[in-house]
């Protein structure tokens, strides 16, 4: 009779493994011709759901020049994905009644309390009196007025007078320096008015730092990285696993060329005794450890593990929109979605992008990774490459919308 339960259950398992695979070809295909089409180097997908991993294969190469094959395990600069682990963070120290949601900054850094704010009129910059504090809940939905040059090209000058572009860690020694130079620049807008995606989650670094009297690297290694189980997250990677990074690519004449330091810094991960922690998008990370960071939030009220990073009442306020009516604006675009503290939320029409159910929440990084979490479905989707500019969203939202055809149809 064991033996009989036995093969039935090996039979079951063989099944559904056949079946899984034949279901999620179309995840394979769509990918792999990517790499045929010299459009990505190589790139690793995964997909859970229920807190199981249903899905997790790699594709192409992590190095074109030394023909290294890409592994499930291998390490990608995640870029702005770092702002949804800080986020929490901070959504921790909130928890424990160390700081409170509402804050004025300047409470923490009274440097700020004295920042004005540009006015662009007729061509003409000017500066106006601020009218109301940022406050920590500013900071976490991107609505401080601490934009980037990205987002408001006269203000470009601007950014490097105040010597505040995309190279943080290679201006400044630490957070707390930078966000000294941040309360020094005036707002590109007022506080509230807008959402306006830069320098914010710096700041919110650096006041993980000054609360906890922790760098930020070893709070968030103590307080989400180590109770996870996530094992191969940091801003700069030990030697040991430094082979394990992928390259970065850029396409030209249809063929892919490596990105070296030479034009852009993508060799920050392999710095030594850095100081500096960009907690707007400094960390490098693994599918496997990322989906263990999104499956504590997915499911830490039913979950029966003893490790839960926010409380459920935290977590629903992190997920609610915190834009009010206003447009959530990326990159100069109108978005067809929200945001919540530290998380893109979908919208109904938000759907029809990748046919997420509402309140679903996202983002991703400069190198085209990204991550998708659709509570109703229990589903999370990852999907991570090493592609410089950020042009592959079209792909990366394909691939969430052909996850959940296949995710209904079983």
């Amino acid at each position: 009779m064991n033996k009989f339960l036995l093969s039935l259950f090996i039979s079951i398992h063989c099944f559904t493994s056949i079946a899984n695979a034949q279901a999620f070809q179309r995840i394979d295909s769509t990918i792999q011709a990517e790499v045929d089409q010299h459009n990505i180097a190589g790139g690793v997908a995964l997909i859970a759901q229920n807190g199981k991993i249903i899905y997790h294969k790699a594709f192409g190469y992590a190095d074109l020049s030394n023909e290294t094959i890409m592994t499930k395990d291998a390490i990608f600069r995640i870029a702005s994905q770092t702002k949804a682990i800080v986020s929490v963070g901070v959504l921790q120290l909130i928890e424990q009644g160390l700081i409170q949601l509402d804050d004025p900054i300047e409470k923490y850094f009274p440097e700020f309390a004295a920042q004005k704010v540009y006015q662009y009129q007729s061509g003409q910059l000017s500066l106006v009196d601020r009218e109301r504090s940022i406050t920590i809940r500013d900071l976490l939905s991107h609505q401080s007025g601490i934009a980037s040059a990205d987002e408001y090209p006269y203000l470009k000058n601007e950014y490097s007078k105040f010597g505040l572009g995309n190279n943080g860690w290679m201006s400044f020694e630490n957070l707390k320096a930078e966000i000294s130079q941040i309360a020094k620049m005036p707002l590109a807008h007022q506080p509230g008015a807008r959402f306006s995606y830069g320098l914010s989650t710096n700041v919110l670094g650096g006041l993980i730092e000054l609360i906890s009297k922790q760098n930020l690297a070893t709070y968030l290694d103590q307080h989400i990285f180590k109770p996870l189980g996530m094992k191969d997250t940091y801003f700069y990677l030990p030697t040991k696993k430094q082979h394990r990074l992928v390259k970065v690519y850029k396409k030209q004449d249809n063929t892919l060329l490596e990105v070296t330091s030479n034009s852009m810094p993508v060799d920050y991960p392999l710095s030594t005794h850095q100081t500096y922690f960009s907690a707007i998008g400094g960390l490098t990370s693994t599918t496997y450890d990322y989906f263990l960071f999104l499956n504590d939030l997915l499911n830490s009220s039913s979950s029966s593990s003893a490790v839960h990073l926010l409380k459920a009442t935290t977590l629903k306020l992190m997920l609610t929109n915190q834009l009010g009516d206003k447009t959530f604006i990326f990159g100069g675009f109108p978005s067809q979605n929200q945001f919540g503290l530290g998380v893109g939320l979908t919208t109904l029409k938000g759907q029809t992008m990748n046919k997420a159910s509402v309140g679903s929440f996202f983002w991703g990084g400069a190198f085209n990774t990204a991550y998708m979490v659709d509570p109703k479905r229990n589903l999370i989707t990852l999907f991570y490459f090493q592609r410089t500019p950020f042009v592959l969203p079209p792909l990366l939202s394909k691939l969430e919308k052909t996850t959940i055809e296949i995710i209904d149809q079983q």
